[in-house]
């Protein structure tokens, strides 16, 4: 590949990195631009995992920093999570993800309705309220959503968000902090698999890294926009980009 493919990689590295860290959906540009440079597309699911590794662990230090979350508010939901992370990337090795795709789509247009819905449960901070540990039901959600993970992956974000704030109580702030602490371990339990599965699937390291190179700088710039902005913006960007990726998977995949 010459510098020009890698330039498009870094920098659509660098929005995934600044999508995610905002609000979420970034693999609906980088799962793209990976297949367009040459990649099958289960194969790039399983590469675009990299950057997710990456932007994860520069996002999380970042807003760590600047103390808008705990870590045991977040060490206790990742065990389900990668739990259920475990068990979808499995299925994701062997089956197609087509049509799961399609649903992905109208489950983005479900959650829009859930940021209307008592939005004062988005924007009041209530995080002094809320208990670390999650209850019996709220594990089952993560498990859930881990399965998910571990398969797709892209807007798993969302699905993060709406657990935290409307199941665990979270404010938007916190949450969001959350959901990128989390998906560091989501990323590493899938990323386990399918290094481990490697016979079925090719990880294309170098593209992989390069695009997480460009993500790691996304991420750094996005925690800094995830704490400055007013969390009505933050709510507002978040439907904006789950309508768009609702429409790309459902018009377009």
């Amino acid at each position: 590949m010459d510098w020009v493919v890698y330039l498009i990689v870094v920098a659509s590295g660098i929005c995934c990195g600044f999508i995610n860290t905002i609000a979420g959906g970034g693999s609906m540009i980088t799962i793209p631009v990976l297949i367009a440079v040459g990649i099958p597309a289960h194969e790039a699911n399983a590469t675009n995992r990299l950057g997710f590794l990456f932007q994860s662990v520069v996002a999380s230090w970042q807003l760590k920093r600047k103390q808008t979350f705990e870590w045991n508010q977040g060490l206790w939901p990742s065990i389900p999570l990668m739990l259920g992370t475990l068990g979808g990337a499995f299925i994701a090795v062997y089956v197609d993800a087509t049509v799961v795709t399609q649903w992905l789509g109208l489950m983005m247009l479900v959650i829009i309705p859930f940021l209307f819905f008592k939005p004062e449960k988005w924007l009041r901070p209530r995080q002094h309220n809320v208990n670390p540990r999650p209850t019996w039901w709220l594990n089952v959600i993560y498990l859930i959503i881990g399965v998910y993970a571990g398969f797709l992956q892209a807007g798993v974000g969302y699905f993060l968000l709406t657990a935290f704030i409307l199941g665990a109580g979270y404010n938007l702030l916190t949450a969001n902090s959350l959901k990128v602490f989390v998906i560091t371990f989501t990323t590493i339990a899938g990323l386990l698999v399918f290094i481990l599965h490697s016979h079925h699937l090719t990880i294309h390291y170098g593209v992989g890294l390069t695009q997480a190179a460009g993500q790691a700088i996304g991420a750094y710039l996005g925690a800094h926009f995830a704490v400055r902005w007013n969390p009505k913006i933050i709510r507002g960007f978040i439907v904006v980009t789950i309508f768009a990726l609702a429409v790309k998977l459902l018009i377009f995949s």
